[in-house]
């Protein structure tokens, strides 16, 4: 039977004086315990105003303008963007980006693939280009040399502040966790879903169990490729070069046609080299010297001055390559740091997600040989076009584009150069001229504008992606 607890027992009489003691007591303590508790404030409040800024390497530690960075894919350009706030300069930004679209935009970018990057130095007051391509190996086949890696990392270790594996871990975290897929992602993954399910583990990763492709907002988790990542991260190159990796890549590229042999892999070199220049107004225009004296992309940027764009490229390249239309497995970027340098970076797999191959256990996509690649010209297919315009005088940049989808990509890069820099049009009036152009075309361009100088900040910076995608332009103060 339930029973009602019983009320202890109460000594009244000692209630009574512990009640009035504490009265006593507080009375007496009044006065102290408020300058006890002014002072208390007084020194949370000086604690608080004490509290050490965030140092190089954290976000925040660069307050007001950042710079800027422009990507194809969204998520990339956030990344970026945190290395730029950390006091990274814009070759850090540009190697965070490069990593997170490994696995944002594979379409385009990819441990297996290569590319090629201008980058100005305020420094230094010089500009360099870095060619890292997806070569055939000297014994030819199927399957092309990997140069992205090499190229990054070389970028790096000339020009990079913040630590090599700040700029991999956040793409190794969205590897491992999981992202939801951008639309500028899902728009190119559609029309590729057939050629993404004649190899098993490229259809686990980006097709649904019907075969259809993940579509936008779906969440992508690649695991395999967040460990390769994390080695990249712990162990820097040599494994994916000459290790464990790079036999594992070997076997994979063995057994699509690839003919590489171990010391091809480790043999493998980015390199830096001249650029071409061309003088416009008070700044200099940078480009890469792809071949001898007259090279394409000098005929280009000469032939724009009297020829509109399909003319212009089908000088150049000829009308066969220009008239291409499917997508060559390229993007751009562009980044200038609050320091007054910039990148302008063209990144390509030869063909949209490579061969569609991937390397088992890596999740790496192999990319095609250039012979065999869908891209155009036997010596850099597609044709893509980073550009560069610095003043050499105030040591700072005040234009970079990339343009990328085949010659049309080029000229259109080229052509904005001409636009902004000697007609004075905002890469608003052209990218909106652009997009009037017709979103089945294959080229996009990438670009920053400051007609003051970078360092003169957002007031008078423009950023701007190419309407016709669904990219990302960011200048964040903080």
């Amino acid at each position: 039977m339930y029973r009602k607890p019983s009320a202890p027992s109460v000594n009244r009489k000692q209630t009574r004086f512990t009640t009035s003691r504490r009265q006593r007591m507080g009375r007496m303590a009044g006065p102290a315990a408020g300058l006890a508790t002014a002072l208390a404030a007084a020194l949370l409040l000086l604690a608080a105003c004490s509290e050490p800024a965030p140092k190089v390497g954290e976000i925040g530690a660069v307050e007001g303008f950042l710079g800027g960075i422009v990507t194809e894919e969204p998520r990339a350009a956030l990344v970026a963007r945190d290395a730029l706030s950390a006091g990274g300069t814009a070759a850090d930004a540009a190697t965070a980006a490069y990593f997170a679209m490994t696995v944002t935009y594979p379409v385009a970018v990819g441990l297996g693939g290569g590319g090629l990057c201008l980058y100005y130095d305020h420094s230094g007051n010089k500009a360099e280009a870095l060619e890292f391509r997806a070569l055939t190996p000297g014994g030819g086949g199927a399957v092309a040399m990997p140069g992205a890696l090499r190229g990054m990392a070389l970028l790096h270790s000339r020009y990079g502040r913040l630590p090599w594996g700040q700029l991999v871990a956040p793409g190794e975290k969205l590897a491992r966790f999981g992202h939801h897929i951008s639309r500028a992602l899902a728009k190119r993954l559609a029309p590729q879903a057939g050629k993404l399910r004649r190899d098993a583990m490229a259809a686990g990763i980006f097709l649904h169990p019907d075969g259809t492709p993940l579509g936008e907002a779906e969440n992508l988790v690649q695991v395999e490729l967040a460990s390769v990542l994390a080695r990249i991260r712990t162990r820097g190159l040599s494994d994916f070069y000459s290790a464990e990796m790079g036999r594992h890549w070997l076997a994979a590229s063995t057994s699509h046609g690839g003919k590489a042999t171990i010391g091809d892999l480790r043999g493998y070199r980015a390199f830096w080299q001249e650029t071409d220049r061309l003088s416009v107004g008070n700044e200099i225009l940078y480009f890469p010297k792809l071949s001898q004296a007259e090279g394409p992309a000098f005929k280009l940027v000469a032939l724009l001055n009297a020829k509109p764009l399909a003319a212009a490229a089908g000088k150049v390249f000829g009308q066969a390559s220009v008239a291409m239309t499917h997508d060559r497995g390229e993007t751009g970027l562009v980044v200038g740091d609050s320091f007054g340098s910039a990148a302008a970076c063209v990144f390509q797999m030869n063909d949209a997600f490579g061969s569609g191959a991937m390397a088992p256990n890596m999740g790496v996509f192999l990319a095609p040989s250039i012979a065999r690649g869908m891209a155009g010209a036997a010596n850099w297919p597609g044709h893509p076009l980073p550009l560069l315009g610095a003043n050499e005088n105030v040591r700072q940049v005040f234009f970079a584009a990339s343009g990328t989808g085949g010659p049309l990509g080029a000229a259109s890069a080229a052509a904005l150069s001409r636009a902004v820099m000697i007609e004075g049009k905002t890469l608003e009036q052209i990218m909106s001229a652009n997009k009037s152009a017709g979103l089945d075309r294959p080229d996009r361009v990438q670009a920053l504008w400051c007609p003051k100088g970078i360092r003169d900040g957002a007031s008078s910076c423009q950023f701007a992606t190419d309407a016709r995608a669904h990219g990302l332009a960011v200048f964040d103060q903080f």
